[in-house]
């Protein structure tokens, strides 16, 4: 064989396993679907032992807001990318996610939570957590030991 073959070959092989490592999977799908009359705080507890997995279409796991503002269930999603479906009359408010990982790493629970409703009633609820004397530290730096 040709010697300028050998380093065209190499070369292609570290291009094509560079490639693979630097793929990441992408973020898992959520649809949240808000109900029509819906107002107040939403949590989604997931990670939970014994509770029910969260709904599956296609590629997208799909939430509905009960009227209790609470799911619990065994899917950990970490990064996730939320789609709202809101058929409520206020918007969304304060999202965020949380995931508690053990002393190593691995994630083992986690949360995702925001408000429904107006700016001004997501304001005065911003203001009561804050007065309740709520964690001092983020919930993003706590870890499950």
């Amino acid at each position: 064989m040709n010697r300028r073959f050998w380093p065209t070959v190499i070369c292609a092989v570290f291009l094509i396993a560079g490639s693979a490592c630097s793929r990441r999977d992408s973020a898992p799908q959520v649809i949240v679907e808000i109900p029509s009359g819906f107002s107040g705080n939403f949590l989604l507890e997931m990670g939970v032992k014994d509770a029910a997995p969260l709904e599956k279409h296609g590629d997208y796991y799909v939430v509905t807001v009960p009227k209790s503002g609470k799911v619990t269930t065994s899917s950990l999603l970490t990064h996730a990318e939320p789609s709202f479906h809101n058929a409520s009359d206020g918007k969304v408010w304060g999202y965020s996610q949380s995931v508690f990982t053990t002393g190593d790493g691995i994630p083992v629970r986690g949360k995702i939570e925001f408000f429904v409703g107006t700016q001004k009633a997501y304001e005065a609820e911003q203001g009561k957590k804050k007065h309740s004397g709520g964690l001092t530290t983020p919930p993003e730096i706590i870890a499950l030991v």
